[in-house]
């Protein structure tokens, strides 16, 4: 009888990292210093080992039977639910039966209270009591009862002596939702210590240690966790930009890109704001270039999205590194892409004064007569741009008209009547009759 109830125990399936809304009340500490293995066996040979009554015992029978061989679930709880044990020992092994019953059906509030009573009871065998104070950790975790959770993860320990690296887990998580932050560190480095006795790297614990001083806006500390965790977890690709991300926070830039570069050129980033991210250090310490040239890529790809902002992004800093032409073609592609007129005429501005500075006279002027065609703001300034456009490709006529329409403009009034008699001269030096 015992085994299959054993049985019934193990097959309880229960949820180890949850999230939720944090429990107000604080949570205990955990007394960390565990019994050593001697203590806890001189506990097994003390504690006594009963078995239930008659009685109790055949009406367990009649429950896991319905249980295991007629998937009846609710049936094996009307079997024990107005069972009525005598003797203290026989309660808390119907508490602990009758819980994992309600646990399998869904009832939680009901499993936790009754396999609580089990544990607080103290009576069960020591196998027996030691999964009943898991249990009871377990659904208080599950129920997001996280001081409840972390009471009796911390009864296990001292009953067990176990350092299980998953427990700790728990705890850790636990504390994560009671916002007690500060109490993360503890637990995680226990788990990390207790998976590599068992010749395993764990990226759990490292995440948790992250989290506690992100929280707590520790930025160096959580440096040192991701460069830690990066020595033994080398493949972990999150973690690589989640390092630059904290370098930026520290404003180490250098450090910072250093990390992107790494992590782009081992193809570890694969989000939008990972590719942007990068984009930005290469602006940041004016390595234009690079910037213009990774962005421009990644949007082509469909890694960043094709929009007029990040468009213009691009030709933005092909402009600061002097590539004009190819700075003039994205931002041809980002007036396409504008909704707005006002900004589409602006963007056509833009894209006219890169061919200005690229010596594409022809495809300037095209550039900012559009702009006009989009009525321009301020369009006395771009009709002067458009004669520089037509003087230098020496199409003096043009260069004329438009520059009698920026005298139009006070603001450009001046300036045009020197351009205009400046083109009238050249145009008589080259016999341009005018």
């Amino acid at each position: 009888m015992h085994k299959k109830l054993t049985a019934l125990i193990s097959a309880s399936v229960l949820c180890t990292v949850l999230a939720g809304a944090p429990a107000p009340l604080l949570a205990q500490d955990i007394n960390y210093n565990l019994p050593s293995a001697q203590t806890v066996q001189e506990r097994k040979d003390s504690r006594s080992n009963q078995a239930v009554s008659e009685r109790v015992g055949r009406r367990l029978m009649t429950a896991l039977d319905l249980y295991t061989e007629e998937q009846d679930v609710k049936g094996a709880i009307a079997e024990l639910q107005d069972i009525d044990p005598r003797e203290g020992f026989d309660r808390a092994y119907v508490n602990r039966f009758l819980g994992n019953l309600y646990a399998a059906d869904e009832q939680f509030e009901r499993a936790f209270d009754l396999v609580k009573q089990a544990a607080d009871a103290d009576v069960l065998g020591w196998g027996d009591q030691a999964t009943v104070l898991k249990l009871t950790a377990d659904l208080a975790l599950q129920m997001e009862r996280y001081s409840d959770a972390i009471v009796y993860y911390g009864k296990w320990l001292q009953f067990t002596g176990e350092r299980d690296p998953d427990v700790f887990m728990r705890i850790a998580n636990a504390f994560y939702e009671l916002k007690q932050y500060e109490k993360i560190i503890r637990p995680a480095d226990i788990a990390i210590e207790a998976f590599r006795a068992k010749g395993e790297e764990n990226r759990n614990p490292y995440i948790m240690k992250v989290a506690s001083y992100y929280e707590r806006k520790m930025y160096a500390e959580a440096v040192v966790v991701l460069e830690e965790g990066l020595n033994v977890l080398p493949g972990e690709k999150a973690w690589w930009n989640q390092l630059g991300m904290m370098y930026m926070l520290l404003e180490n830039t250098q450090k910072a890109l250093q990390t992107m570069e790494i992590a782009y050129l081992a193809g570890y980033l694969d989000k939008e704001s990972h590719f942007k991210a990068l984009v930005q250090l290469y602006s940041n310490i004016e390595v234009p270039y690079k910037a213009a040239s990774i962005m421009e890529r990644h949007i082509e790809s469909g890694d960043i999205e094709k929009t007029s902002r990040n468009y213009k992004t691009a030709a933005s800093s092909y402009e600061q590194a002097r590539e004009y032409a190819k700075a003039a073609d994205l931002y041809g592609k980002a007036a396409q892409l504008e909704d707005e007129r006002s900004e589409r005429a602006d963007v056509y501005r833009r894209q006219g004064t890169a061919f200005l500075r690229a010596e594409e006279f022809t495809k300037a002027a095209d550039a900012y007569l559009k702009a006009i065609d989009n009525d321009i703001e301020n369009p006395g300034r771009v009709y002067m741009s458009l004669t520089e456009a037509y003087f230098y490709n020496n199409n003096f006529r043009e260069a004329l008209k438009y520059v009698q329409e920026a005298k139009k403009f006070s603001n450009e009034r001046r300036n045009a009547s020197s351009w205009e008699q400046y083109i009238r001269q050249k145009a008589s030096n080259r016999g341009v009759s005018l």
